[in-house]
């Protein structure tokens, strides 16, 4: 299967699935990029088997370039370990709270 119809699938099964549907589609071709280039290095034998991830071991996808709003930037803790919050809002997710230990650039 190459890389064009794992996405394809990837969609299929959105659309299937009512919790997927929350997604943006480039989400979902995401995921399919990145278990095609997890395949990939195992079949080059740069890698392990490639193994199915449940959800709450994704630590991060990739969102779309519009879809998302970042909002109510304010301080949090004092001294030295102060720290800024802001609040990340996913469209069709909800909101997200992010906390930034270092300056972006």
């Amino acid at each position: 299967m190459n890389k064009t119809e794992l996405r394809q699938l990837a969609l299929d099964l959105r659309k299937q699935n009512p919790e997927f549907q929350a997604l943006h589609s480039q989400v979902a071709q995401q995921v399919a990029d990145r278990f095609y280039e997890a395949r990939q290095r195992f079949l080059d034998g740069l890698a392990n088997k490639p193994r199915v991830k449940k959800p709450h071991q994704y630590l991060s996808l990739v969102y779309p370039q519009s879809g998302w709003k970042l909002s109510n930037w304010r301080d949090a803790g004092q001294g030295k370990n102060k720290k800024k919050k802001a609040r990340l809002y996913l469209s069709k997710i909800g909101f997200f709270t992010l906390i930034i230990h270092r300056e972006l650039p």
